[in-house]
């Protein structure tokens, strides 16, 4: 049997894979096959957009979520043909036989299982996947590359001078990985965008901020990622599947982005339990504790961080905890989240939960903790009892 060639990454590089789900229960609704028609094409387009509708209501979103077009879809249909989940047949699409099988893991709710089969397609579909997932671990030893972000308080602290701003993010780079940044290059660029000539500070500071973090990615993943745009597609893509997180976190008083490892390609590069997933050209290990292995690590890493964070009232935004804590426990966003409610249920005097009001801001990244009984509630800040 011949193997197909793999292919760089998918067309249209959609962000989210759950657009994918989305798009094949759209098709298991209609019988698993359907006439290729604007009509067809207008009802995928209707069920991304209410599921982003329904999303931003769940989360209490900051933003209303941009409307998906006709062209996303088409991306989304053309990685389904790649992945072998939909096959097209004349005027038709329908459902492979593997897609069949996803479509039933969806209607069943089966959350880890749908990733698990995700992981293993993008690997063996999509060559840069896996080439990133190893660069980060070859060049950070998986803790992953600063990538500039550029505040008011930043551009401040150097005077508006660019090359003072890249030389204290160079320095970072230097300290948290083996990436060798070339500064004269990088000075070049400054000096032939004429940076420095621009008057207005926030215009200098979005146009520092394109130039450095283009910069930063293209010496790190150069030749594969050379774009920022591509860098959050494959950010976006391992995070949703378990592989990667990330956060903004600061390096004396300097924010920067930094996408982490939560998967190895050894077995015994975490300290708790792993998921083993089997692709065709290897193996890849999740980082996947169990509750009561990392209860009193999780506890800990929390108290840290409450004693760090907490303001006048004695609260901590939970988008910030959850940040710091996944990035020295290596977890998921999900699990932080999960294990927190267990938490909760078992310990209840130990922590306590408010809502901050509208004026949070709550983005994809930074959602609250949400529990569904007795009653539905969402809360973005916690409180920790430090003296029981």
């Amino acid at each position: 049997m011949e193997v197909p060639k793999k292919l760089k990454m998918p067309d249209g590089n959609v962000h989210y894979i759950k657009y994918l789900y989305i798009v094949i229960n759209g098709l298991k609704q209609k019988g698993g096959r359907v006439e290729i028609s604007d009509r067809t094409l207008e009802y995928f387009k209707k069920g991304l957009n209410d599921y982003n509708e329904a999303k931003a209501a769940k989360y209490g979103l900051s933003f209303k979520p941009r409307e998906v077009n006709i062209e996303v879809v088409k991306h989304v249909l053309t990685e389904l043909q790649s992945l072998n989940l939909i096959h097209k047949e004349k005027s038709h699409i329908m459902l492979t036989d593997e897609g069949e099988k996803v479509a039933s893991l969806i209607e069943g709710k089966k959350t880890e299982e749908l990733k698990e089969v995700f992981t293993k397609l993008m690997l063996e579909t999509f060559t840069i996947f896996e080439y990133f997932l190893k660069r980060v671990k070859e060049i950070s030893n998986g803790r992953g590359i600063p990538i500039p972000f550029i505040t008011s308080n930043v551009f401040d602290a150097c005077n508006g001078e660019s090359k003072k701003i890249a030389d204290n993010y160079i320095e970072i780079i230097k300290n948290h990985s083996n990436l060798h940044i070339n500064k004269s290059k990088l000075y070049q660029l400054l000096e032939s965008e004429k940076v420095d000539l621009i008057e207005k500070k926030t215009k200098k500071i979005n146009k520092l901020q394109t130039i450095l973090e283009k910069f930063v990615v293209s010496e790190a993943f150069y030749p594969e990622i050379k774009s920022r745009r591509v860098y959050d597609f494959v950010r976006a893509r391992t995070t949703f599947l378990g592989l990667t997180n990330y956060a903004n976190f600061t390096f004396d008083g300097f924010p920067a982005e930094v996408v982490y490892l939560i998967s190895d390609f050894e077995s015994n590069s975490f300290k708790y339990s792993t998921r083993e997933i089997v692709y065709q050209g290897g193996k890849i290990y999740i980082h996947s504790p169990k509750f009561e292995e990392i209860k009193e690590a999780l506890k800990e890493a929390m108290s840290k961080v409450y004693i760090e964070k907490k303001d006048e009232f004695g609260y901590v935004r939970i988008a910030d905890m959850r940040d710091l804590v996944c990035g020295e426990l290596k977890i998921s966003d999900n699990l932080f989240d999960n294990y927190v409610k267990k938490l909760y249920q078992e310990e209840p005097h130990w922590l306590s939960f408010t809502y901050a009001g509208a004026s949070e801001k709550i983005t994809e990244k930074r959602l609250p903790i949400i529990f569904e009984k007795p009653m539905r509630e969402f809360f973005t800040l916690i409180k920790l009892n430090l003296r029981r």
